[in-house]
């Protein structure tokens, strides 16, 4: 499995954004069903996680030096823990929360015995938090909130007065070669959408945020067969589809016509390229001069 990185270009010619908006908008989402996914995939998860800790460590390059001064650190959707650890590196913490929707996620996390770590599951969308923590660190989970500005107002009141929030999610046009393979094979949903910068960018508004950096890129994963493509998928626990179809990818004949749907993203050298649009956002809980120089050493 290969990756490719081209920062700041989303190619949106495949994209049908006004019936993005109207899923969206209709979106239910099960967290039963995304907390089962996930616990399944607890054991296996770090061998299939390449993209989640790309994207992760970009992230923490791109937090400000502030943040070695936190005292109270939240990893928001910690998963098996692999980014608190290095939170806990990073600015020696008093206190260490791991979040996580999936109870087998955080007795993945626990055996890593980080010092002065709590654990605590629970719904991003029902936060338990009112301002503890001076960094609240979430990589590739926000997308999985029903509604992503009323999911910001709790991490912002979770936030100290001087609190960062630092976060990355997927952007529409995530998975965009799947979605059209799958084309080939029927016209239900196989692949979430997921909400453009606008939209984020309105969420961020919303939820009060007045002081944040958005930055883009888009990052390509490459893979032998489409079967390595969707185990790749699975074994993470982003196999979850919701208001989508539960089709297993078994069978010669699904197979054949997943390839077939594909052909049009096989590169020169045979590999099935699958692609995500990756968002990160730095983000203030209050506007302040310092944060301001942060924010323009990001740019």
């Amino acid at each position: 499995m290969q990756t490719t990185i081209n920062k700041n270009l989303i190619n949106k010619k495949t994209i049908n954004e006004t019936e993005v908006k109207k899923k969206l908008a209709n979106k239910k989402v099960n967290k039963k069903a995304i907390q089962a996914s996930f616990s399944k995939a607890a054991i296996s998860y770090d061998q299939f996680a390449a993209l989640q800790r790309e994207i992760g460590h970009h992230l923490l390059d791109l937090m400000p030096a502030t943040v070695k001064e936190a005292n109270n650190i939240l990893d928001l959707g910690c998963g098996t823990g692999y980014f608190t650890g290095l939170l806990s590196e990073l600015a020696s913490p008093t206190n260490l929360t791991c979040f996580d929707l999936s109870p087998e996620m955080l007795k993945q996390a626990a055996q890593k015995k980080l010092i002065c770590c709590d654990y605590v599951a629970g719904d991003i969308d029902q936060l338990p938090f009112t301002h503890q923590f001076d960094l609240i660190f979430s990589n590739l989970v926000v997308q999985w909130s029903e509604l992503l500005s009323a999911c910001l107002v709790q991490v912002k009141q979770a936030l100290t007065t001087n609190g960062v929030l630092c976060f990355s999610t997927l952007l529409n046009g995530s998975l965009m070669e799947l979605q059209q393979a799958w084309q080939q094979v029927d016209n239900r949903s196989h692949v979430n959408d997921f909400l453009s910068e606008q939209q984020v960018t309105t969420a961020l508004q919303q939820a009060g945020f007045k002081q944040f950096n958005l930055s883009t890129e888009t990052r390509v994963k490459k893979y032998p067969d489409v079967i390595s493509v969707m185990k790749a998928l699975k074994g993470i626990g982003a196999n979850h589809v919701h208001n989508g179809s539960h089709h297993r990818t078994t069978g010669r004949q699904l197979l054949k016509q997943l390839e077939k749907g594909y052909q049009l993203f096989i590169d020169q050298d045979g590999l099935y390229n699958l692609s995500y649009q990756v968002c990160y956002v730095i983000a203030y809980a209050n506007p302040s001069p310092l944060n301001i120089t942060q924010l323009s050493k990001n740019d």
